[in-house]
């Protein structure tokens, strides 16, 4: 996988929503020609940025002329170290999984879970999206050839330390966490994002009330 090549985390967050973005496109009939510019319109981001964030991947597209979406694609997905069924874990109850393939359909977004694993007994040898569960505790096992770096977790909040642990010990290096849990200990080499969802929704409540503008736009 592409460690970014030296770009910073905040160019390689956007070059994983310029991603997104042109693989929607691309499923839904894109342009001929797509400009930073209008990318940068779509997105809510300066062009500039947009074009510093794009030199990072290499020398795409002619000045002013914009850029073929596919072949800005295939350019982004080779940047990014991606293919085109990423491999990833996914951890949670057979009910909560079931739920994250409706919210979360992954074949649309260019990953492909691989391993499943619930926290509860009872789920272990049920199917979700063609994919048998296995019980948490097995993730200790998971198949190397598999090539799963990246997990999301969203098991109960009593799980997730050891889930965490358990993960780096089968080599999974990267976790998007839906748990909401606010401390939790990180085991080392690991990289956790967090959907920290009661705090969002207590940040929101508050910029609901507040007057108009005092906070800003989120970006």
């Amino acid at each position: 996988m592409s460690e970014g090549r030296g770009a910073p985390e905040a160019t390689l967050y956007r070059l994983s929503l310029y991603h997104c973005y042109l693989g929607e496109l691309l499923r839904v009939g894109a342009p001929d020609r797509i400009t930073s510019r209008q990318l940068a319109e779509e997105l809510g981001i300066k062009e500039e940025t947009v074009r510093r964030d794009i030199s990072f991947v290499g020398d795409i597209g002619r000045p002013g002329a914009g850029y073929e979406p596919e072949v800005l694609y295939r350019e982004f997905t080779d940047f990014l170290g991606l293919t085109d069924e990423y491999p990833i874990a996914m951890i949670g109850s057979a009910r909560m999984l079931e739920a994250l393939q409706v919210v979360f359909p992954s074949e649309r977004y260019g990953v492909q879970p691989v391993a499943l694993f619930s926290e509860i007994p009872e789920d272990a040898g049920t199917t979700v999206g063609g994919v048998s569960v296995q019980h948490l505790t097995d993730i200790a096992r998971i198949d190397p050839d598999l090539g799963v770096k990246v997990a999301l977790v969203a098991c109960s909040p009593g799980w997730v330390q050891i889930t965490l642990d358990l993960l780096i010990g089968a080599g999974v290096t990267g976790v998007l966490l839906l748990t909401p849990v606010i401390r939790i200990r990180k085991p080392e080499g690991m990289v956790v994002t967090q959907i920290r969802m009661p705090c969002d929704i207590k940040s929101l409540a508050c910029r609901c009330q507040a007057p108009a503008g005092m906070f800003g736009t989120a970006q």
